[in-house]
C-alpha cells in the first residue's frame, strides 16, 4: 500500500493511489472530462469519442499485458453504450473494473445499473461513500483477476470523490464466492492424468483460450516437448504456443482446417485445456469427437460438462495443472499416430483464381506478416478477414492476437488496438477489419491521432458483409438481404483524420503500401480491394460435424 504523509486523503486522491499500486491506465468518454479523476494532470488518462470504444480499448489493453484494464464511464448512456463492449470482455475472460460515475448534479438517475449489467459482469458493487469506494475497488481488482476473470463493475455518485478517506477504516466485503479456484489438483488425479496419456494410442490436445489467460505457455511447451502429443487451437487459443510448432494441426471448428478437425474427430483421448466448447468448435454435438475419452481442466466448474460429457474433469488452473503433471515420467505418443496426422493438410483452402484478378486476401495476411516487426499485436474486427488472419497471421506468442470470440463483436478491432497501442507504446500495432466492420466505431481514427499510436490499419474492402452474405451463398440460395454495404473513400477519410491513406488494387500495389506503412511513424490506413464473393474455407454447415466442413 502507498503510504501517504496526511491520515485522511480525498477519495479520488487515494483511488489514484490504488491505480498506480496497480500500474494501470485509466480509459474513458470525453464527456467523462468533468471528472476530478480527469483532472489530475499526474495520472495518465487517455479519453474516447465514445464509451463502447473505451471499453474496448480498455479490454484489449488488458488481453495485451495480463493487467486489469480500468474504464470510466457516465451513468445512462454511458453505461448503455458500453453494455456491447462488456459483453464481449465477460464472455472473453478478460479482467476489467469498470467505474459508473452518477453526476451528482443530475436530477434523472433512473437507470438502474445493477440490474442492467449484472447479466454480464462477475459482481457489482454500489458504494455509499468514500470509505466503501476505496475498500470496493481494492475488492474489485481481486475479484476482477481472481478465479475465471471477469468484469466488476462500481457504481456511484460523483460526489464521494469529494469525500474524505479514512485511511484506518476497514470495511469488511464478503467475496468468499468470488475466490479463486486454483487448489492444487491432488497427485492421484495428476497420475491418472498420465495414466490415460500413456494408454492413448491417438490423443489430441485442444489448447484454448484459457491458456492465454492462465499464462500456460511454457509449461505447454514443456509437455508437448515430452509427449508429442498433437495440438490444435481454439481461436482464443492462438499464440498460446508458436503456430508454427511441428506438432501443431491448426485451427479447431466451423472454419477449421482438415487436419484439426480430422484429428479431433479420430481421437481416442482428448484433452482439453482451457476451453469452453462452443458451437464454433464442436459443431454438431453429437458427432463431436465420438470415440474419445475426454480430460477438461478448466478454472471454472461452470464450463464443466456443460455442452459436452467429460469422463475426467479437473477444476484448475490449466498453468498448475502442466506443471505438476510435466513432473512425471510422461510417454511419447505412438509415432504412427503423429505420421498420419502429419499427412493431412493443415491450412485452410487457398485463395482460387478471381475472375476480377483482384487480391488474394490471405495474401494480404501473409505480407502483413512478412513486413511487420516480430513483436507487432494484432488486432481484429469480426467476419471473413478475422478467419483469414487467424487461418495466415503466424501468432508465435501469448497475448499478441486481440479478438472477439464470444460475442463476436463487429467495431471491435480498432479501440481494441489503441489498448494495445497504449498498454506497448513502443510496439507496432496491426488492425486488420473489413469495411463493415470499420464502420462501427472509425471515430477513433481521432485518438490514434491524438496520442500518435502506432497503429497500421488494413480494411479488406468488398462491399459486403462478407461473412453473411457467405451464409447466404451458401446456405440459402444466394438469396441476399442487407448485406450489401456502401462505405465512403476510407483514404480521404483517414486523411481528414490526420492518418496517412494507402490503397491498393493489386497484389504488387499491396506489397508497396504495406512495406511504405510500416515505414511510417504513427497511425497509418490502408485499403485493399477484394474479390466482393470470395468465401472463407473450410465452413462447417449448419448443423453439420466438422468432418463436414466444405473445402
Amino acid at each position: 500500500m502507498i503510504q501517504n504523509l496526511q491520515t485522511k486523503q480525498v477519495g479520488y486522491q487515494r483511488l489514484m493511489d490504488i491505480f498506480k499500486q496497480e500500474e494501470v491506465e485509466v480509459l474513458f468518454q470525453t464527456a467523462t472530462k468533468h471528472s476530478l479523476l480527469a483532472q489530475n494532470e499526474h495520472f495518465f488518462i487517455a479519453e474516447f469519442i465514445h464509451d463502447q470504444a473505451a471499453i474496448h480499448a480498455a479490454d484489449g489493453y488488458s488481453r495485451t499485458t495480463g493487467k486489469v484494464g480500468v474504464g470510466w464511464v457516465t451513468s445512462e448512456s454511458g453505461v448503455t453504450n458500453a453494455i456491447t463492449a462488456l459483453g464481449t470482455a465477460q464472455l472473453d475472460s478478460v479482467p476489467l473494473v469498470i467505474f459508473v460515475e452518477h453526476q451528482t448534479h443530475s436530477i434523472d438517475q433512473q437507470l438502474d445499473v445493477d440490474g442492467l449489467t449484472k447479466s454480464i459482469t462477475k459482481y457489482n458493487f454500489t458504494p455509499a461513500s468514500a470509505n466503501e469506494l476505496i475498500a470496493m475497488t481494492k475488492a474489485a481488482f481481486k475479484i476482477a483477476r481472481g478465479g475465471r476473470p471477469g468484469i466488476v463493475v462500481i457504481d456511484f455518485d460523483q460526489k464521494i470523490l469529494q469525500q474524505l478517506y479514512d485511511s484506518d477504516l476497514q470495511i469488511l466485503i464478503d467475496i468468499s464466492d468470488q475466490q479463486s479456484t486454483k487448489k492444487p489438483v491432488p497427485p492421484y488425479r495428476i497420475k491418472k492424468f498420465s495414466s490415460l496419456i500413456a494408454k492413448a494410442k491417438q490423443p489430441v490436445v485442444i489448447v484454448g483460450g484459457g491458456c492465454v489467460i492462465g499464462n500456460a505457455n511454457r509449461a505447454l511447451n514443456d509437455f508437448f516437448n515430452k509427449t508429442q502429443i498433437p495440438f490444435v487451437s481454439t481461436l482464443m487459443g492462438l499464440g498460446a504456443i508458436n503456430e508454427n510448432h511441428p506438432l501443431h494441426l491448426g485451427l479447431l471448428g466451423m472454419h477449421g482446417t482438415f487436419a484439426a478437425n480430422r484429428a479431433v474427430h479420430r481421437a481416442d483421448l482428448l484433452i482439453c485445456l482451457g476451453v469452453r466448447f462452443s458451437d464454433r468448435i464442436t459443431g454438431n454435438i453429437k458427432g463431436f469427437s465420438p470415440n474419445s475419452i475426454k480430460i477438461q481442466v478448466d478454472i471454472d466448474p461452470a464450463e464443466i460438462n456443460k455442452l459436452i460429457d467429460v469422463e475426467h474433469p479437473i477444476i484448475s488452473d490449466v498453468n498448475d495443472v502442466l506443471n505438476q503433471l510435466n513432473g512425471l515420467d510422461l510417454k511419447e505418443t505412438n509415432p504412427d499416430w503423429l505420421k498420419l496426422v502429419a499427412s493431412w493438410h493443415k491450412k485452410s483452402a487457398r485463395f482460387h483464381n478471381s475472375k476480377h484478378n483482384l487480391i488474394d486476401p490471405s495474401a494480404i495476411i501473409r505480407l502483413l506478416n512478412k513486413y511487420a516487426n516480430d513483436d507487432a499485436i494484432v488486432s481484429t474486427d469480426v467476419g471473413q478477414h478475422q478467419m483469414w488472419t487467424a487461418h495466415h497471421y503466424s501468432f508465435q506468442k501469448p497475448r499478441y492476437f486481440l479478438t472477439s470470440g464470444g460475442f463476436g463483436t463487429m467495431g471491435y478491432g480498432l479501440p481494441a488496438a489503441i489498448g494495445g497501442a497504449m498498454a506497448k507504446p513502443n510496439q507496432q500495432v496491426i488492425c486488420v477489419s473489413g469495411d463493415g466492420s470499420f464502420q462501427m466505431n472509425l471515430q477513433e481514427l481521432i485518438t490514434a491521432v491524438h496520442y500518435q499510436l502506432n497503429i497500421k490499419i488494413a480494411i479488406l474492402k468488398n462491399g459486403y458483409l462478407g461473412m453473411v452474405r457467405q451464409w447466404q451463398q451458401l446456405f440459402y440460395e444466394r438469396h441476399y438481404s442487407q448485406v450489401q454495404i456502401s462505405s465512403p473513400d476510407f483514404v480521404k477519410l483517414a486523411e481528414s483524420y490526420g492518418v496517412k491513406g494507402l490503397a491498393a488494387e493489386t497484389i504488387e500495389e499491396a506489397q508497396i503500401i504495406i512495406k511504405e506503412a510500416m515505414a511510417i511513424a504513427g497511425p497509418v490506413l490502408m485499403t485493399f480491394t477484394i474479390e466482393d464473393e470470395l468465401n472463407v474455407f473450410p465452413i462447417v454447415p449448419p448443423g453439420g460435424n466438422n468432418t463436414d466442413a466444405l473445402q
